[in-house]
């Protein structure tokens, strides 16, 4: 197999608690490993795929035992890589990679009410009354899609009352929504003092629940396929932010630089800059 460009290759960033996620760089995909604690870049690979990330993260040895946890999304790639090199290795699916897929389905009951009020209208020209009340309430819909993604904390007055005004008329969004606060609250860090079967039953009665739904069954099935990984939360408290923080530097230093005019040389300073 073709040696994939590493960009960075730095052992003495590895430690205890790594993160493992892929990047878009332009047009190219890279994997970046890097280090939960400090934050620092540990290795940089042009590519995403299990055998290329593989053979890059062999070029650091021994030092690779360093790593005890690692963080990482749902994507099977890293997860075979670290089957393969680190079998001990405690693996995290990131929190907030499990809490977009719940906030997904939550969408996904929101933009099917939207389609049941459309079908409503009319076929007229002309709108009618009734037309127009239609219209009201697919924008007070379209108002709260980001706000049923919060806990109600955050909402101010204004936006507390547009909420409960959808929630009146359309009670499967008002469901579908404390379904994905229950679930928030399962996920809260304060919940690693409870046994881990305890942890465990708690998360098997909100499937009953989450069941109820239809937009719900496919997240329970990806939920239920890492249900270890994603309660090994509990125990190491890891997450990918730091990582997520990382990415977003590295977008801010693409803009800075007007893009990749020079790719080598882009990569050689964002190899300084970061690891």
């Amino acid at each position: 197999m073709t040696q994939k460009p590493v960009y960075v290759c730095k052992p003495e960033n590895l430690g205890e608690n790594m993160s493992i996620d892929d990047k878009a760089i332009g047009h190219d995909g890279f994997t970046i490993l890097s280090n939960n604690d400090t934050g620092k870049m540990a290795m940089m690979v042009e590519c995403t795929q299990a055998d290329g990330v593989e053979q890059a993260m062999k070029k650091m040895g021994a030092d690779l035992q360093k790593i005890k946890n690692i963080s990482m999304d749902m994507s099977p790639t890293y997860a075979l890589v670290f089957n393969d090199l680190l079998p001990r290795a405690v693996q995290v699916v990131d929190k907030f990679h499990v809490m977009k897929y719940v906030y997904d389905a939550l969408g996904d009951v929101r933009k099917r009410i939207v389609k049941e009020w459309t079908e409503q209208l009319s076929k007229e020209k002309k709108r009618t009354p009734q037309d127009k009340k239609i219209l009201s309430e697919i924008e007070l819909l379209r108002r709260v899609s980001h706000a049923i993604t919060q806990s109600p904390d955050k909402w101010n007055q204004e936006m507390q009352e547009t909420v409960e005004q959808v929630f009146m008329k359309n009670k499967d969004l008002k469901n579908a929504y404390q379904i994905s606060q229950d679930f928030k609250q399962w996920y809260a860090y304060k919940n690693a003092v409870k046994p881990t079967e305890k942890i465990k039953n708690n998360l098997q009665q909100w499937y009953l629940q989450a069941m109820k739904i239809d937009e719900y069954k496919s997240v329970i099935k990806m939920i239920r396929k890492h249900e270890p990984e994603i309660i090994n939360y509990f125990k190491h408290a890891l997450t990918n932010a730091k990582a997520e923080n990382l990415n977003g530097k590295l977008q801010r230093f693409v803009s800075a630089n007007y893009g990749l005019k020079d790719k080598d040389f882009f990569l050689y300073r964002t190899a300084g800059y970061f690891s």
